[in-house]
């Protein structure tokens, strides 16, 4: 199946990784990890569609190892001596006070309100959730999510604003 592949369909597997990467190396490389997985997969039903390769199949794949194989790395920049000495006047100590004082009012907002609409904004701040990934987890559509998230930040605002004046 791979020589075949290759035979018949690899200026186009080329042309689709170079898209990805843009660097022919790169394109070569990703095609190659390509026809590995291929050789690695015990059900080959998957790529044949009438009689053929199934390009699109192939195509996700080379995607897939794409995107798992371009995992940015963090670059540490090295920190100078005078950074580590920040001046004393510096910190802003009554903004900190006000973002403390705003977190308090905003969970103590969240205690007076809905215990449905509270627990799926908690749920949504703290586990880092978007709407969709919070309706996969939830089995609740995202028009409610998003009607429920609105309403909660609009309570939340109103609440902190009546109490800071």
């Amino acid at each position: 199946m791979v020589e075949h592949t290759y035979r018949k369909h690899n200026t186009w597997l080329l042309q689709v990784a170079y898209n990805f990467t843009s660097d022919k190396d790169k394109a070569e490389e990703l095609v190659q990890n390509l026809y590995l997985k291929m050789l690695e997969m015990t059900d080959i039903t998957k790529i044949i569609f009438k009689d053929d390769i199934n390009l699109f199949y192939l195509y996700k794949m080379m995607r897939s190892l794409h995107i798992n194989g371009s995992k940015k790395s963090v670059n540490h920049l090295p920190l100078e001596d005078d950074l580590l000495e920040l001046p004393a006047d510096s910190y802003d100590y009554a903004a900190d006070e006000q973002w403390e004082q705003t977190l308090a009012l905003t969970n103590e907002a969240l205690e007076g309100h809905y215990w449905f609409d509270r627990e799926l904004f908690k749920t949504y701040i703290n586990e880092e959730h978007s709407i969709q990934s919070l309706h996969n987890v939830t089995g609740i559509s995202n028009s409610t999510i998003w009607t429920s998230m609105n309403k909660t930040k609009k309570y939340i605002k109103e609440y902190v604003k009546t109490k800071i004046g």
